[in-house]
């Protein structure tokens, strides 16, 4: 009985973390995905606050300037919001010239949150913030993610790139470290 209640909760498990990629990626059908839960959870019932009261919105203060300096402008960013239970993500879905994709959202996710979800995530600290970096998914290749800490939540950013297309053959997790040190800069003082 003991093997199958642990095969049970390996496969539970893998379904769940599956889903969290699918919806971080735009795997889902829809912009409102509520497998994202999984994702960043918490001890506490507090109500959390709403991810746009960040006072960043990463689809208007990635300017297009900005966007063809670092050549992340193979397409319009197409805007992703998602929700699950008491969390939300707000921003845009950016593809590169060398076509691979990556997402930068505000969440009402604390740093803290991450943490307790990923244990093992590697702190950074980017533009004087404190962050953590993680692959959700280690099993599934070309995703990494860092989370950057933010007064209301925090700023997500996710690289897509399971074909290794950066055009420097940068890993997933140094081209999301790349991105971050580019993006960081543009919160707002106080943020």
């Amino acid at each position: 009985m003991r093997i199958r209640a642990e095969r049970s909760s390996r496969a539970g498990l893998l379904i769940a973390a599956a889903a969290i990629v699918l919806a971080a990626c735009g795997g889902g059908s829809n912009s409102t995905s509520t497998s994202t839960s999984a994702a960043v959870t918490s001890n506490t019932s507090a109500t959390l606050p709403s991810a746009s009261n960040t006072g960043f919105d990463p689809c208007t203060a990635l300017t297009p300037q900005f966007l063809s300096e670092h050549q992340w402008n193979a397409r319009t960013p197409t805007p992703k919001q998602d929700s699950a239970g008491n969390f939300q993500w707000k921003g845009c879905l950016y593809v590169a010239q060398s076509t691979y994709t990556f997402r930068v959202q505000t969440t009402n996710g604390t740093l803290a949150q991450v943490r307790e979800k990923f244990p093992t995530a590697t702190e950074l600290t980017i533009d004087g913030r404190q962050a953590l970096r993680y692959e959700a998914r280690p099993d599934v290749p070309g995703g990494c993610t860092i989370t950057v800490d933010m007064k209301s939540g925090s700023l997500y950013i996710l690289v897509d790139d399971p074909r290794g297309l950066h055009p420097d053959k940068l890993s997933p997790c140094d081209n999301v470290t790349e991105i971050a040190v580019a993006v960081v800069p543009l919160l707002p003082q106080g943020s």
